[in-house]
């Protein structure tokens, strides 16, 4: 699994530098007067990539934002409770979207985008992917007990 986080955050950082460049160039090419007019949906589709790789790896080392006021006023045992309900809430969730955007992509995989031609399934198979993703993520996540975070414990 360690193998696979670290593919991910690869995947990441290259899809986050390959915008970049393309982005650059794009802005280049245009005051040069050569406009690389297929700039911007490659770098939309890469974006929507990105997103959900990015997201997946914040869930997988839980540095998601969480608002934790409340829970924290709660006995160590309600926290548990509390945090193993979210998980189930979150899989709930993380299952339609797959379900949902799976459909969704299936149904507008004949378009294709309107510059470079590439099929819009690939833009939009990035949400039931990375929902997929983030379910087995929280899965895993819950099978191991919902372990808490280095520096926060239980304690009162």
């Amino acid at each position: 699994m360690l193998l696979f986080r670290q593919i991910e955050l690869a995947l990441t950082r290259i899809g986050l530098a390959a915008i970049v460049v393309i982005i650059l160039a794009g802005g280049v090419g245009r005051v040069l007067g050569h406009p690389l007019i297929w700039s911007l949906e490659v770098a939309m589709v890469i974006f929507a990539w990105v997103s959900v790789l990015a997201i997946d790896y914040a869930l997988q080392t839980r540095r998601h934002i969480g608002i934790d006021a409340v829970v924290n006023l709660m006995p160590p045992q309600g926290r548990r409770l509390c945090e193993w309900f979210n998980e189930l809430l979150i899989l709930a969730f993380l299952g339609c979207g797959v379900w949902f955007g799976w459909s969704f992509t299936s149904m507008t995989s004949s378009g294709v985008l309107p510059v470079t031609e590439i099929s819009v399934a690939w833009l939009n198979g990035a949400v039931p992917t990375g929902c997929m993703l983030m379910f087995i993520t929280s899965a895993l996540h819950l099978l191991r007990g919902c372990p808490r975070p280095q520096g926060q414990g239980d304690a009162s």
